[in-house]
């Protein structure tokens, strides 16, 4: 099975019932696997995405491009993006969201943010077990990103290419969106509209 229809296939399990765990512990779970050279795939996964039921090519371009964007914003934007903690750590192993707590005192937080999309173990744990996704590959990932685009009801505006309306919509799930109210670095609109532009997208 080709790694669009892995994502197909993970994205159409959104329809199982939602059930939420909370994680035990604060240690990195021992990997139980390391496919050779996914880092290197990373990327040919990402621009290969297809979502399940999306037959215009404009929208899937447009959804590209907004994940791009995040990754973009968050930082994460390079080869080593999907293995990246918050801080620019790296972790490694695929089995599983790290669940490494990690110091930010320039903020007075912990953090225990992590791969491309920068997700929190508690928020990965409820989209994983909604969608069954089975471990936090950068096939995973992405399709955890997109249920959170979702979730925070942005999804129309992402395949219509309203990105201002989608950015305002998910300000709140990404820290750097503008308007997100963290406290920590948040990046402009028309910075990240233009990256959104150049990665491809359409604005509407």
């Amino acid at each position: 099975m080709s790694d669009t229809s892995n994502i197909a296939v993970l994205l159409a399990a959104g329809a199982i019932i939602y059930m939420m765990t909370r994680s035990q512990g604060d240690a990195e779970d021992e990997p139980a696997y390391e496919e050779p050279d996914l880092l290197d795939k990373a990327n040919a996964i990402f621009l290969d995405l297809t979502d399940a039921g999306i037959t215009d090519p404009m929208e899937q371009k447009n959804i590209n491009a907004f994940l791009w964007t995040i990754r973009v914003s968050e930082g994460t934007a390079d080869s080593r993006g999907y293995s990246t903690l918050v801080g620019g750590g790296q972790f490694t192993g695929w089995a599983d969201h790290p669940r490494i707590l990690v110091d930010l005192p320039n903020l007075g937080i912990k953090s225990s943010a992590a791969g491309a999309y920068q997700i929190i173990r508690r928020t990965w744990d409820g989209v994983a077990a909604k969608l069954g996704l089975p471990d936090f590959s950068p096939a995973s990932q992405d399709a955890a990103a997109i249920e959170l685009v979702k979730q925070r009801g942005a999804w129309a505006d992402v395949k219509a290419g309203r990105f201002a309306a989608a950015v305002e919509k998910c300000r709140k799930e990404w820290a750097s969106l503008p308007g997100a109210g963290y406290g920590q670095r948040e990046n402009s609109l028309a910075y990240l509209q233009s990256t959104y532009e150049k990665a491809g997208g359409q604005v509407a």
